[in-house]
C-alpha cells in the first residue's frame, strides 16, 4: 500500500477528499502551516504536523519515509532541499492550465483571462509550478456567469482527478 503524506492550507478539502477516496494508498500524515485549516474541526484524521520550520518538516517526512508527498492548497513554496530529498516523490495540485498563471491566484488570474481554465497535477521540482505534467483537465470558463460558480466547478476537478492520480501513480 502506497503511503501518502499531504501538505495543505486552510481549507483542506483535497487533504479529506485524498482520505475519504483511499484505495490502494492510505494517507498517513498531513502538514499544514494553518493552525486555524477547517480540517481540525473533522474526526478521525492521521497525525497532523502544523509547522512553518521547513527543517521540522524534513526531519518529520524522514521518519516517515512516504512514498508520494501531495501538495495541495500549501501556499508556501517547498525549499529545495526537502524537492530533493523526495525527488520524483512530490506531485502538486495547481489550479490552472500550466504554463500559464503560475504561482498564488492562478485561478482568479486564469478565470478573469478567460485562458489556462482548469488544473494540472505536476511534479515538483525547484522551479515553480514547472515539473513534468501527470495530468490536465480543461474547463470552458464561459459557461460561468462568476468566478465562485466556476470555483465549484475547478474544486470537483480538483477532487475527482487528484484521488485518481494518487491510485494510479506508479513511483
Amino acid at each position: 500500500m502506497k503511503k501518502v503524506v499531504v501538505f495543505f492550507g486552510k481549507g483542506g478539502s483535497n487533504f479529506l477528499n485524498l482520505i475519504k477516496k483511499e484505495n490502494n494508498y492510505k494517507v498517513i500524515a498531513g502538514v499544514t502551516n494553518r493552525a486555524d485549516s477547517e480540517v481540525f474541526k473533522e474526526k478521525n484524521l492521521p497525525p497532523i504536523l502544523i509547522s512553518s520550520d521547513f527543517n521540522e518538516i524534513l526531519d518529520h517526512l524522514k521518519k516517515l519515509k512516504p512514498d508520494l508527498i501531495v501538495l495541495a492548497g500549501f501556499m508556501k513554496i517547498v525549499p529545495p532541499f526537502i524537492i530533493n530529498e523526495f525527488k520524483g516523490k512530490i506531485i502538486n495540485l495547481h489550479p490552472s492550465i500550466l504554463p500559464d498563471f503560475k504561482g498564488l491566484h492562478a485561478a482568479e488570474k486564469s478565470f478573469e483571462a478567460k485562458k489556462a481554465c482548469g488544473i494540472t497535477i505536476h511534479y515538483a521540482t525547484e522551479a515553480l509550478d514547472n515539473g513534468d505534467i501527470i495530468l490536465q483537465y480543461h474547463i470552458n470558463p464561459n459557461k460561468f456567469k462568476n468566478f465562485e460558480e466556476y470555483y465549484k466547478e475547478l474544486k470537483k476537478a480538483e477532487w475527482t482527478f487528484l484521488p485518481d492520480v494518487v491510485e494510479r501513480i506508479n513511483l
